[in-house]
């Protein structure tokens, strides 16, 4: 069992950032897709591009939250609680 600290926390927000990564792949998908009319395409590529600014913004805010807390020594060595996923 990997050991639950704030470095651990740290890899796992930093995982949840691919989601934006994974939100470029559909993008790209969508936009080099023939089959999918012009103007559903931009309509859908307005939302992906929508979404992938805000979860981006939302995961830079985390990430200065977390760094914030790690600074000022809020979060530091193993993390007393278990977390449930």
């Amino acid at each position: 069992m990997e050991k639950r600290d704030r470095f651990l926390l740290e890899q796992k927000l930093m995982d949840c950032w691919h989601v934006t990564d994974d939100i470029d792949t559909v993008s790209e998908y969508v936009g080099e897709n023939p089959d999918i009319p012009a103007r559903e395409r931009d309509r859908l590529l307005n939302m992906l591009i929508g979404m992938r600014e805000l979860y981006h913004l939302k995961f830079e805010n985390t990430m200065d939250l977390f760094s914030e807390l790690v600074r000022n020594r809020t979060i530091s060595g193993p993390m007393e609680k278990e977390v449930l996923y």
